[in-house]
């Protein structure tokens, strides 16, 4: 990298280095994990020798100038059986997790560590993901604009609608504004305007400032009188099937909508994303059709790290048609960028509305089911106390009380999230817990809540949220990191400190 990466300190931009000297008192017990790390290192060494080389912070997934991948179509209808029932009994029989099982009891771990981390345990850049937040500073400004200048489409002339569905939870269609940039646009359910567009893209920001690949969505206002229908335009009707669009389809799909009075339409504009879609990755295995995809899946710590991350923006829907491959062209290379999508599905609400067993139980979860007839009625699930801010119409199920991160579950089992190791979180956490309050207060007011107390009541659960999840990852591993040897002297980043979680 150009330049090198640290973490920033919670109280500001100033990076704080502790050199090692013995404390006292409550820090007594952290300091004794610095010879625990130290030993940690010989064994290592002993094990595989030190060597004085380049430390890699760019995966080599470009090397391939690769031909134009086949599009993956998969079954909506197959991939959550599969991944509910199909696999979890695929992880629960394979012998090699069976004997690294055995080996937890001596303190080992039933999953081999993530495949593509470099010597520093840190995920290098790669068309899945590039380091901003955890590792170098970012203003608040920054971190609110996002992938783009967030300035959603041009409103100087008419939006010409050049596509549409009536399908699926959420109708909508595509606009081609003046000056020639395509965006999706998408809307609230009815009963709950300014929730899902909010949440949309509060977590598309918070997503992207982490370091994942994301479209640029915005919230916009517009009238009915700022849409023009283009030529020979087909629209998708809820059978599948397709035809031509007329005026009475689009004010169908408008009519759907509750418009403010002062506002007008509100909605998620999505730019449409660089390069030519074909279709989601999988969380699980590799693109055969890709022959950078090197490295499985389930296996990139990116991918696992994101289970922590999702549990934190309550980010449930993460089945894999809320991803996308794009066939890139950059340099004369040809290649494949993957991005997550579709954030309506987040911070407590969803895309038809808020529902308190979001971020508690998958869709089908036996044990949850299992426990409810066998306590024939009498205990109570935790999700059920869940109340939603007396109010803030905008606000969904979403708190940090009854928040355990460990205990998150998405709709479907995720086969990425599975394989979460300790280091894994860690990681998460670092990442997560590098996000301060001005940087969150910045990013929940780009959802342009009707009422202000709604950003700030985003603002404030996300950061008990944040320090829920580095507390429990900094309990596991210790949270000493970026070590330095310089002059003689050894010093590191004291991270649970300097991020305010511990006195």
């Amino acid at each position: 990298m150009d330049e090198t990466p640290f973490p920033r300190a919670r109280s500001g931009s100033t990076i704080q280095r502790r050199p090692i000297a013995v404390p006292d008192g409550r820090r007594a017990r952290r300091f004794l994990a610095v010879p625990a790390l130290l030993g940690f290192g010989l064994l290592v060494s002993a094990a595989a020798p030190l060597r004085d080389a380049p430390i890699v912070w760019y995966e080599n997934d470009r090397a391939e100038d690769i031909a134009e991948p086949r599009e993956r179509e998969p079954s909506l209808v197959w991939d959550g059986p599969r991944a509910t029932f199909v696999r979890p009994v695929g992880r629960l029989t394979h012998p090699g997790r069976v004997v690294r099982k055995i080996g937890t009891w001596f303190g080992g771990d039933p999953v081999l560590p993530a495949a593509n981390v470099n010597r520093l345990d840190e995920v290098p850049n790669s068309s899945w993901f590039t380091n901003r937040i955890g590792l170098f500073p970012m203003s608040p400004e920054t971190a609110a604009r996002g992938p783009g200048d967030s300035r959603g489409p041009d409103k100087s002339d008419d939006w010409t609608v050049v596509g549409a569905k009536t399908d699926g939870v959420t109708p909508g269609f595509r606009i081609r504004d003046p000056n020639g940039d395509v965006f999706f646009i998408k809307f609230d359910p009815a009963e709950h305007p300014g929730m899902a567009s909010a949440a949309a893209v509060i977590s598309g920001k918070i997503l992207y400032a982490a370091g994942y690949n994301v479209p640029d969505d915005v919230v916009v206002e517009f009238d009915r009188e700022d849409l023009v229908l283009g030529q020979d335009v087909r629209i998708t009707l809820p059978n599948g099937s397709k035809r031509t669009m007329t005026d009475l389809d689009l004010d169908g799909i408008l009519s759907e909508v509750a418009p403010d009075k002062a506002t007008g339409i509100r909605a998620i504009a999505s730019k449409l994303l660089t390069g030519k879609p074909v279709g989601p990755f999988a969380w699980r295995g590799r693109r055969k059709d890709d022959a950078n995809d090197h490295i499985n899946h389930e296996d990139r710590r990116e991918l696992r790290g994101l289970r922590m991350i999702a549990a934190w923006i309550e980010h449930f829907d993460t089945k894999q048609h809320n991803t996308l491959d794009m066939y890139v062209n950059e340099d004369g290379r040809h290649f494949v960028r993957h991005h997550l999508l579709d954030f309506a599905s987040t911070l407590g609400t969803g895309a038809a509305g808020p529902n308190q067993s979001f971020g508690f139980e998958y869709s089908i979860d036996i044990p949850a089911i299992s426990g409810r007839l066998l306590s024939l009625g009498f205990h109570e699930d935790a999700w059920r106390k869940l109340e939603r801010p007396p109010g803030l119409a905008e606000i969904g199920y979403f708190e940090s009380k009854l928040f355990d991160p460990i205990e998150f579950k998405p709709l479907t089992p995720n086969a990425a999230f599975a394989n979460l190791t300790d280091r894994d979180g860690y990681w998460a956490a670092k990442i997560i817990s590098a996000f301060n309050d001005e940087q969150l207060l910045a990013i929940t007011a780009t959802g342009k809540f009707q009422d202000p107390r709604a950003a700030a009541y985003m603002a404030k659960v996300l950061g008990e949220r944040r320090d829920k999840i580095a507390r429990y990852w900094f309990m596991r591993v210790p949270p000493l990191d970026f070590f330095r040897y310089s002059d003689g002297r050894l010093s590191f980043h004291d991270l649970g400190v300097e991020r305010g979680l511990f006195a």
